[in-house]
């Protein structure tokens, strides 16, 4: 049942409207507003499907009358009834920027009125749509992370396959990780799976939907979805396919079924990396204090992420295999990159190790870890940021 709210600019207008109206058995008539600020004023109170508003009415015009009901009441499709003839496309645009959702001239038929009623009145059938639900509920926002650093040998795909895992104990199967464009495939060597296909086998398609992404999807026992890397040797057939717009609508299926989407990512390597943290959420950058290298190359990143004019609290610098014996310190590393520190991933290369040969994550295997300890962190206070 479609509920209907009425106005009149004189009397007995909103008389004749419902007569029309009450020949659908779908439509009920739910009050009737004799000026402009009644009909903004019971648009607020009623929360009516739809309002029909009369443009010339007295004291609050009719245009002023449904920027306030559809302000007040966003769900209420308000329709602006016009006087004869001057439904032009300058009283279009005056209504579309006063939020109608439907314009009627005063000698509109019987069938013109049902339809734009039925039409502004039906939006509110979608709200039980899981498109509206993944819309409006903060608990069901996909996130997207990529976690990556300047220089290979750093520990990045540890830290992502972990953090991957931790925020899959914590949501349970609405977590994907990606091997995005890895060359060697690390993520599935790290949690001892051999998936058939993957990402390579995806970028041979001349389209993507969400049926062929869910098939080349593998899951772990621990529940957690994983997107395999390109076999090294199918690189050269599937680099055409690797551009833009075939990432972005990688992305945004993974998206749409995912609460957590995971990429372990290269650094920036031209358009396509670029691409991909402009997209994401959350950019964890990870470093060490080794080398001064890496520390230099890591505020070039940090510096590079910073100016594609994304938040720089969603930059999250990670330092990772931290030591007494590290060649420098943390307040070395803050003062070349001007970034601060979001996590610090102690040194116990035998327990990753261990964990590396077995094939079992660490956040598996020794949850208890202060590796895994510090990764949990992390991404508690990922969660944290987000809407809640």
């Amino acid at each position: 049942m479609i509920r209907v709210l009425l106005s009149e600019n004189t009397p007995g207008a909103a008389d004749e409207i419902a007569r029309k109206l009450t020949e659908a058995d779908d439509i009920k008539i739910v009050g009737y507003a004799r000026d402009g600020l009644e009909a903004a004023q019971m648009t607020a109170q009623l929360n009516p499907d739809a309002a029909l508003i009369y443009t010339d009415m007295s004291g609050m015009d009719g245009f002023q009358a449904c920027r306030m009901a559809s302000l007040a009441a966003p769900q209420t499709g308000c329709i602006l009834i016009v006087p004869p003839g001057s439904d032009n496309q300058e009283t279009w645009q005056k209504a579309m920027n006063a939020g109608a959702r439907g314009l009627l001239t005063a000698a509109a038929s019987v069938e013109e009125l049902l339809e734009t009623v039925r039409q502004a009145g039906s939006l509110t059938d979608h709200i039980d749509e899981p498109e509206y639900q993944l819309i409006t509920d903060p608990s069901k926002m996909p996130v997207t992370i990529a976690v990556t650093g300047a220089k290979g040998g750093i520990g990045k795909t540890t830290i992502a396959t972990n953090l991957a895992i931790c925020l899959q104990k914590q949501f349970p199967s609405q977590v994907v990780l990606v091997d995005f464009l890895g060359q060697y495939g690390d993520v599935p060597l790290l949690l001892d799976m051999h998936p058939q296909g993957g990402l390579g086998e995806l970028m041979l398609l001349d389209e993507l939907d969400a049926d062929a992404v869910q098939s080349q999807l593998a899951q772990h026992n621990s529940g957690l979805w994983i997107l395999a890397a390109p076999n090294g040797n199918n690189m050269s057939r599937i680099e055409p396919n690797i551009r833009v717009p075939y990432i972005a609508d990688l992305i945004s299926i993974l998206r749409s079924k995912y609460r957590f989407v995971v990429f372990d990512a290269p650094p920036l390597v031209g358009n396509i990396s670029s691409y991909l943290f402009s997209r994401c959420n959350f950019v964890v950058v990870v470093t060490y204090l080794v080398d001064l290298a890496a520390i230099r190359d890591t505020g070039t990143l940090i510096e590079t992420l910073a100016n594609s004019q994304r938040p720089t609290e969603s930059i999250k610098l990670v330092v990772n295999r931290r030591s007494q014996h590290n060649s420098f310190s943390i307040t070395d590393l803050q003062q070349a990159v001007n970034h601060d520190i979001a996590a610090e991933i102690p040194e116990d290369s035998t327990a990753v190790t261990s964990a590396l040969n077995e094939g079992i994550p660490l956040a598996l295997k020794a949850p208890g870890s202060p590796v895994v300890q510090a990764i949990r962190s992390l991404s508690q206070d990922i969660v944290a940021e987000l809407p809640q």
